[in-house]
């Protein structure tokens, strides 16, 4: 994996103001060997995000097929009950998450249902920072859910590696003290080219000795996590079969990070694609095929490796879709959708509240039933055991799918 340089740039850049003060790190140990504390023990949690990005449509994945108002807004796309994989009170399982409704039915699967936020945003950059920044007001936040979660656990030894993401710089993983690198390809270190070279010797030349020993501090991180990140993927075999492609490489990658106890107790993952204005039906199905066999393959990887215990696979997307499918045989941008939690320590089944078809918003749009941050909460509360309301900055209900 090539640790990505943008994060070392945009780590320096942001800090650079800050730098004129004493740093952070230099009462800490700067001289140290980076990462050469371990980050976690092989009791300790963690928990996988998959980002289902684009906007993945919920009605035709948790479908309500009974629902005659369902059967009547979408003409062109709706499911019907025969070709469904049943669930409880009237609603189906979309076709192609076979493996995941094997999972729900052995308990390892838990669905929360009509998942959104107060005055939903239908801007995929707005929505996304909003569920990363874990905030309705995301402009007025530098950080994340998760960086300022691993902020609170890891104060004290923050140079470690305690996550990664394998999906480019994401805002959730954005902390004040904890590093995440950004890993994606053969785990080695980048060479700049011209373009990168000059942008930091100007960052450099302009900012001083502050500048220039937190970029040389960043880099040897950088180069450290490329280190203990190619180890484990030297090291790492199994039996498993992924189903081709980069998200189900990527989850590959993390279950070899985790079997190597690199470290890391939070992964971060994308996988793509979500945005069905047209063409819902053969799209749709396609992504959470994908969706359903990576992480299927994923977690009898776990299984095989004794590490099923440990993890746990959380996904969200940014909004759900209208009710009313258009004329282009797709959805538009909605907003209340499903999320799926998945692991050996989960309580499965269905919680919370299908949205209401006949009682929409003023847009015409579901209303959520379950706040995200409720999910959030519990996750933080319950699995990686800290206390959600200084990360969430309010106090949420929990649910107890763990």
């Amino acid at each position: 994996m090539t640790i990505d340089r943008r994060t070392l740039i945009r780590r320096s850049c942001l800090t650079a103001a800050a730098l004129a003060a004493r740093p952070r790190w230099a009462a800490a140990g700067f001289f140290r060997n980076p990462r050469e504390a371990r980050a976690s023990t092989p009791t300790d949690t963690i928990l996988v995000i998959v980002d289902m990005n684009g906007g993945n449509d919920g009605l035709n994945t948790v479908v309500p097929f009974s629902d005659p108002t369902y059967v009547a807004a979408r003409p062109r796309i709706a499911l019907a009950g025969p070709q469904l994989l049943p669930l409880e009170g009237g609603l189906g399982l979309h076709p192609s998450l076979s493996r995941l409704h094997d999972h729900l039915g052995s308990g390892r699967l838990a669905i929360v249902q009509g998942v959104g936020y107060p005055t939903p945003d239908m801007s995929h950059f707005v929505s996304d920072d909003i569920w990363e920044k874990a905030t309705l007001q995301p402009q007025t936040l530098s950080t994340g859910w998760l960086g300022r979660a691993l902020d609170l656990l890891y104060a004290q030894d923050a140079d470690a590696l305690h996550s990664v993401s394998v999906s480019g710089d994401v805002p959730a993983l954005r902390g004040d003290r904890v590093t995440t690198p950004v890993a994606d390809g053969s785990f080695t270190y980048p060479q700049y080219d011209p373009p990168q070279t000059d942008a930091l010797r100007a960052l450099l030349e302009a900012g001083g000795a502050p500048n220039r020993d937190y970029v040389a501090h960043v880099g040897r991180l950088a180069l450290a996590d490329s280190d203990v990140l190619g180890a484990a993927a030297a090291a790492y075999t199994s039996s498993i079969v992924y189903p081709d492609g980069p998200f189900a490489g990527g989850l590959r990658s993390i279950a070899g990070m985790i079997f190597a106890d690199a470290g890391p107790r939070m992964y971060f993952i994308v996988q793509g694609g979500y945005d069905s204005h047209s063409n819902q039906l053969g799209d749709h199905a396609s992504l959470l095929l994908e969706l359903d066999g990576s992480l299927d393959a994923f977690y009898r990887d776990l299984v095989e490796h004794g590490q099923d215990q440990r993890v746990v696979i959380l996904t969200y997307s940014e909004f759900g879709r209208r009710v009313d499918d258009n004329a282009s045989g797709g959805t538009d941008h909605g907003t209340a959708g499903p999320m799926f939690v998945l692991g050996s320590k989960v309580r499965g089944g269905l919680y919370g509240q299908p949205p209401s078809l006949r009682d929409l918003d003023g847009d015409g749009n579901l209303k959520f039933s379950t706040d995200f941050r409720q999910v959030y909460a519990s996750i933080l509360a319950n699995w990686i055991d800290t206390d959600p309301v200084p990360v969430l900055y309010d106090r949420f209900p929990t649910i107890p799918f763990l």
